[in-house]
């Protein structure tokens, strides 16, 4: 049975130990403001709006000894990466380049009419953005 959404988007959530680098990359870089912040035991989570979307920063308590592979997002398997659309790439790029984080990927011509570039969170995640551009 195919499942039948309640809303129209998929929110995502990832776990971090470091707080702060996280929410350098995912609100300072990308502007994406805290909603709020609720703890469980064990764990606390940062919630962030994109759009109609929520982040999920998941902040353990005690530290996660098994992290996710820094590099490539085709470097293992799993959830490797996320695409947002823009409409100012090339700043988004040098902002990012500009904080230190990676830039596996710069903006380049994907197919007529799209540009896009690969940022990296420095935990683990690859952020796709996409600009479509006037022909």
């Amino acid at each position: 049975m195919a499942a039948q959404l309640a809303q129209p988007h998929i929110d995502v959530g990832i776990v971090t130990n470091d707080r702060d680098g996280a929410l350098a990359f995912w609100n300072g870089l990308l502007g994406f403001p805290v909603e709020g912040e609720v703890s469980f035991p064990g764990m606390t989570i940062v919630r962030l709006t994109v759009g109609d979307a929520i982040l999920r920063l998941c902040i353990p308590d005690a530290q996660v000894a098994r992290k996710a592979d820094s590099g490539a997002f085709d470097a293992e398997t799993g959830l490797r990466y996320l695409t947002l659309a823009v409409t100012n790439l090339d700043a988004v790029v040098d902002a990012a380049r500009a904080a230190g984080f990676p830039i596996p990927v710069p903006p380049r011509d994907v197919r007529p009419g799209v540009r896009a570039a690969q940022i990296q969170d420095g935990q683990g995640v690859t952020v796709e953005l996409m600009e479509t551009v006037a022909a």
